[in-house]
């Protein structure tokens, strides 16, 4: 019984914690946000790539974008990435942020096999970073007011 666990272990977890970066992100409607996922020295000269999860069962990607030549920004709509070998870092930016950005993603590593990857959760929230409040102004007159957090 424990060999077929130790196999089941190698095939399903091949690279473990070979990528790591924030479990989680979150930014407003419009920001921009950017994160790092690093990964071990043996993966420096593989393809990197970021995408948006689809299903729960397999790890199945959407709009995967690719990182182009060492150091080179690669832009794809409004996401951009780049890897840095020489950091052992994969760059990824957003921009604009739509609700329609939330779910998970996954910072990913190409390999002949099995492909190394990171899963990211992104939270957007509705507005912008303004809050509203009540003020009672002077003479104690209710009046609007925003105060902006940073």
């Amino acid at each position: 019984m424990r060999p077929l666990v130790l196999l089941w272990g190698c095939l399903v977890l091949p690279g473990y914690e070979a990528l790591q970066g924030p479990k989680e992100i979150s930014g407003f409607e419009g920001d921009t946000v950017t994160l790092q996922c690093t990964y071990r020295e043996e993966l420096r000269d593989h393809k990197k790539y970021w995408c948006k999860q689809v299903g729960y069962l397999l790890l199945r990607c959407s709009d995967i974008i690719y990182t182009g030549e060492e150091g080179q920004e690669t832009t794809q709509g409004r996401v951009s990435i780049r890897d840095s070998p020489q950091e052992l870092a994969l760059t990824v930016t957003l921009r604009n942020l739509t609700l329609q950005d939330a779910g998970k993603y996954r910072c990913g590593v190409k390999k002949l096999v099995f492909s190394e990857t990171f899963l990211v959760s992104l939270l957007v929230f509705p507005g912008n970073k303004c809050l509203s409040f009540t003020w009672l102004g002077p003479g104690g007159a209710e009046g609007r007011g925003r105060v902006r957090q940073d």
